[in-house]
């Protein structure tokens, strides 16, 4: 199958159009005529996952975050990015990144969160104009999601269950534990800057990734719980369901295709929990 098939399916997915201004996504490094057989997929390319596509002569990335995000002016090996990319080029190894339009699409990353969370009257907390021909307004394409819980529950109780929905091994709360929350706003990923408007929105909390220090000094100070799972535990998840729903596409579109897609097994969270953390 033809890279350029690949690209048309995973935009069918995450629509490039719902993409942020400044973010950069689609076919990153590429040829949009090679055939492509082995897709790997993974939340961000480290120097771990590229071994691990070239070990596996796998001929496509899909990652979440972009390599690269920021223009390069040199491609080298003196840099971190410019060597992923250096050596990925060299490998014959294309990159396509989903990021935000994955954020942001019908069934994407804060649907899939609603979805586990058991969120009903799930909207948009921004959502896109519907005016637009290149927008379909019967889908949920939009910013954030808002979305209500059956019945309250303690904003601890819900801290332990997106521990659960995600595998977090760190999650966190700022605000009172022991507040009844129904009104839940999601912003996966380092989705503080929604706080605002998820209290625009009467919600009565937000579950992102991550915050920083002063967006969870705002959150205390306006009664608005934050629930931050950790950047890689909001959204690591979601790559595994991409993969599955990426392979399930391609052989939609082509029957005969005998390739495959499996998530990265080398995708780390960089940020290590210590297990004993009072042990001298």
């Amino acid at each position: 199958m033809r890279l350029d098939h690949v690209c048309q399916t995973l935009a069918s997915i995450a629509p490039l159009k719902l993409a942020e201004d400044w973010d950069n996504v689609g076919l990153l490094i590429g040829d949009r005529q090679a055939e492509i057989t082995r897709v790997l997929t993974c939340l961000t390319i480290t120097p771990g996952v590229v071994d691990e596509a070239i070990d596996g002569r796998v001929d496509l990335i899909v990652s979440h975050h972009p390599l690269p995000f920021k223009p390069l002016a040199k491609i080298n090996t003196d840099t971190i990015p410019s060597q992923l990319v250096w050596r990925l080029c060299r490998a014959g190894v294309a990159v396509y990144s989903t990021h935000t339009a994955y954020d942001s699409a019908t069934g994407g990353i804060n649907d899939q969160w609603a979805q586990r969370l058991g969120l009903q009257n799930v909207r948009p907390m921004l959502p896109f104009e519907s005016t637009s021909a290149a927008i379909d307004p019967a889908k949920c394409d939009g910013a954030g999601r808002i979305g209500e819980l059956s019945k309250p529950v303690s904003a601890r109780d819900l801290l332990r269950r997106a521990a659960r929905c995600c595998g977090a091994t760190r999650p966190r709360l700022a605000g009172d534990p022991n507040a009844m929350v129904q009104r839940i706003g999601i912003g996966c990923g380092s989705g503080g800057s929604f706080l605002a408007a998820a209290r625009r929105a009467g919600c009565d909390g937000l579950l992102t990734g991550e915050a920083t220090f002063h967006t969870c000094l705002e959150a205390e100070n306006t009664g608005i719980s934050l629930w931050m799972m950790g950047h890689f535990a909001s959204e690591r998840f979601a790559m595994e369901t991409l993969a599955t729903r990426l392979a399930a596409g391609l052989r939609e579109f082509d029957s005969t295709w005998a390739g495959d897609v499996t998530p990265s097994q080398r995708d780390r969270d960089p940020i290590a929990v210590d297990p004993n953390p009072h042990t001298p």
